[in-house]
């Protein structure tokens, strides 16, 4: 029985890990908790480097199933949900590894009617007040996507030749169906297992500041490695480095503030924490 202080530093695009030693058993709940510790910010100095804005949390666990490692792509840690379109409703599909030489397949459930939701999807009237309407690349780029989506040869009724296709054959086994189109999706929140929000006053009061919408690309929730391949009580600091290119040229002297949330292996969530709020000026270290 124990109980170990982990201290991990996780960056947008990299990793650094230290561990410290390990005490007596305490009491701690199943369900994450974190508290705010530090937050401040780096500007970039010179081209090809990136600002960062690099909060530091304490957090507890009480069986320690904090983290999740690059193969933990199954659901119901998939990236992201597809959907059937069946009588004016839509229904999510997973995504599953079927074979280990192709990308992850849809996962349809038994008896599963529809075809898979596209940009053309709206147009029908079934589903105009379900499906929001194609935009353009960038204002729809939360909900659509232009890609690949893998299907097995069983699964075939979910899409017909409206839609681009090749058909993927191998001897002594099944077909397989790549799907080229403009896709409906939404992100599946369990891929995630650190939540974070910007939230920034612009004089008339706090509002969301949603990365993905604004600038078409991820966001910073994201994830964070397995703290401990040990199971048991788990206590220590979990840094985060929020790294992009312009952030201040973004917000500038605007009043922020992040709300911040974490989940562990069982898709248990953390309590929300917010943070003080903050000009990027007032916590840059370093100028």
């Amino acid at each position: 029985m124990y109980r170990m202080k982990a201290l991990k530093g996780l960056l947008l695009f990299g990793i650094s890990i230290g561990v410290t030693a390990c005490y007596d058993q305490p009491e701690l709940p199943a369900k994450p908790e974190i508290d705010f510790e530090d937050i401040y910010f780096t500007e970039a100095k010179a081209v090809g480097e990136r600002d960062a804005l690099v909060l530091t949390l304490s957090f507890s666990d009480g069986n320690g199933d904090l983290g999740l490692s690059p193969s933990d792509i199954e659901p119901p840690y998939h990236d992201l949900n597809y959907y059937l379109a069946d009588g004016g409703d839509i229904t999510p599909l997973k995504k599953r590894t079927v074979r280990n030489d192709l990308p992850q397949f849809v996962e349809v459930p038994p008896n599963a009617r529809g075809k898979l939701v596209t940009v053309r999807t709206p147009e029908e009237p079934l589903y105009k007040d379900v499906v929001p309407s194609y935009v353009d690349p960038h204002t729809s780029c939360t909900y659509y996507t232009y890609t690949d989506v893998y299907v097995e040869e069983t699964d075939s009724h979910i899409f017909d030749n409206t839609y681009n296709y090749k058909v993927l054959s191998y001897p002594n086994r099944a077909n397989v169906y790549m799907l080229t189109d403009t896709f409906y999706y939404k992100r599946n929140p369990t891929y995630t297992n650190i939540d974070v929000e910007f939230w920034v006053n612009d004089g008339s009061g706090f509002r969301l500041f949603d990365w993905e919408k604004e600038f078409c690309t991820i966001s910073f929730s994201q994830r964070f490695p397995v703290l401990s391949d040990k199971q048991g009580p788990l206590e220590g600091s979990l840094e985060y480095a929020m790294a992009t290119s312009g952030m201040k040229t973004v917000f500038g002297n605007k009043i922020l503030k992040l709300k911040v949330r974490i989940r562990d292996r069982d898709l248990n969530d953390s309590n929300a924490i917010e943070t003080p709020e903050f000009t990027l000026d007032k916590i840059t270290k370093g100028g």
